[in-house]
């Protein structure tokens, strides 16, 4: 980390740890490491390790991103990306789509379901 991201870690991480009314011990108990490791985070002199800084954000319902100062938006709460109910192409009915595919693929299918509707809508014209 640089010094600059360690700085707005150790900032944001006591700011969201001071809104949830903790002390520094407290917070440390639910990370389950030890208080002056916790203490080592806050004062910059300590870096979490990934596990840590991804249980951090879990514990305190925030990003790492935020964490880290890479956004501003406290917690990003992207909803999964779903089939889109309104198609109802015997196509879409009869190919056997893997809810737990990626967002982007998910949204791939739904637009190649689309293209492939217009074009035969445009064809009978």
């Amino acid at each position: 980390m640089s010094f600059d991201e360690k700085l707005i870690f150790s900032i944001r991480l006591r700011h969201e740890r001071e809104r949830l009314g903790l002390m520094q011990k407290e917070m440390a108990q639910k990370l389950d490491i030890p208080p002056n490791t916790y203490n080592g985070y806050e004062t910059g002199k300590r870096n979490p390790n990934l596990e840590v800084a991804k249980h951090i954000s879990d514990t305190l319902d925030i990003s790492v991103d935020y964490l880290l100062g890479r956004t501003d938006e406290r917690n990003v709460h992207k909803e999964k990306a779903k089939l889109d109910p309104g198609v109802k192409t015997i196509a879409a009915h009869r190919i056997n789509i893997n809810e737990d595919l990626p967002d982007d693929a998910i949204e791939k299918i739904n637009d190649y379901i689309k293209m492939v509707e217009m074009m035969y809508k445009n064809k009978d014209k």
